[in-house]
């Protein structure tokens, strides 16, 4: 072959080696073959990116305790009929996650979740109370949602001796030096009881009708009601949560899954629950439902005793 054909011909060879070589790292960046080089995440991927927390991303964000036994409400429950003579009588572990506690840790787990879009959290924000059992609504605290995001779980606030740190009389375990001396679940509480002339609750005519005259109706229509105490590090947050099966108690266990086993299935027979609580019941047919969120130095509305503030 005469030299000018030869060196065409190696010039050209040359040119093909290199477009193979161009071609071959575009389609192993495009594939992801070299590693993570030009990988493009995928939704799932993307997803897991943005929730670090996973699951209650917005409790853990802020230090409070996730749900678990210890937040699961108990209740003396009878087993067989109405007029058992009480021998089988137990304190047992009410079945779901539509106790108080748990209702208010879901609450504030939804407001602090970081994985939310705005839109998101915003129709959370707006969606997420509904009306009390007098059909009022309250709503939650008019925060912009990156100060709800700064806070943070703070246990000492129960031992500060502030009045409006505690609208709701409770006992806890404080050093002297005023901190926290007990475990982090046992800083998150019920009310366990309505005190006189601390809280008033209006009542529905539907419930009222049904007290006698002599009864004070807010000894009953504070029985709807929880409210769960979170010390945050601007002070003691208060969910109110509503709970309508107490309208009819004691209150039949019909669908025998009210009440939790030992292996979390539900009883084999009925059972009658009589009231082991002075506040709301939540169970898996009538759940409580959350009515409010105050912060640190705000009011719960049911809240009409003197907390020392102007």
């Amino acid at each position: 072959m005469p030299r000018p054909f030869r060196w065409l011909a190696m010039f050209l060879a040359f040119v093909f080696v290199i477009s193979l070589g161009v071609a071959a790292t575009y389609r192993m960046k495009r594939t992801g073959n070299d590693g993570d080089l030009g990988r493009v995440p995928s939704k799932s991927a993307q997803k897991e990116d943005v929730s670090p927390h996973g699951e209650y991303a917005g409790l853990k964000a802020a230090g409070v305790p996730v749900p678990g036994e210890w937040s699961r409400q108990s209740l003396l429950a009878v087993d067989g009929t109405q007029n058992s003579d009480g021998n089988g009588a137990a304190l047992s572990p009410v079945g779901g996650d539509g106790g108080p506690v748990n209702v208010a840790l879901e609450t504030v787990n939804r407001i602090l979740n970081p994985t939310q879009s705005d839109v998101e959290w915003d129709r959370t924000m707006r969606d997420l109370f509904q009306p009390d059992m007098a059909g009022l609504t309250h709503g939650p605290s008019n925060m912009a949602r990156y100060w709800w995001q700064q806070r943070r779980f703070q246990p000492d606030r129960l031992c500060t001796g502030i009045a409006k740190d505690m609208l709701i009389i409770q006992s806890y375990d404080c050093s002297t030096d005023r901190m926290f001396q007990g475990q982090n679940t046992e800083a998150i509480k019920g009310t366990q009881y309505w005190w006189t002339g601390i809280s008033f609750f209006d009542a529905p005519r539907s419930i009222t009708e049904k007290i006698p005259s002599s009864t004070d109706p807010q000894t009953v229509i504070s029985q709807y009601y929880d409210a769960v105490a979170f010390p945050m590090d601007d002070g003691v947050w208060y969910v109110t949560v509503a709970c309508p099966a107490m309208s009819d108690h004691p209150y039949l266990d019909e669908n025998g899954n009210e009440l939790a086993t030992e292996d979390d299935s539900a009883p084999s027979s009925k059972y009658w629950i009589s009231v082991g609580s002075m506040v709301g019941v939540g169970t898996n047919q009538r759940p409580c439902r959350p009515v409010e969120i105050t912060v640190g130095g705000q009011r719960p509305f049911w809240y009409i005793g003197a907390d020392g503030s102007n």
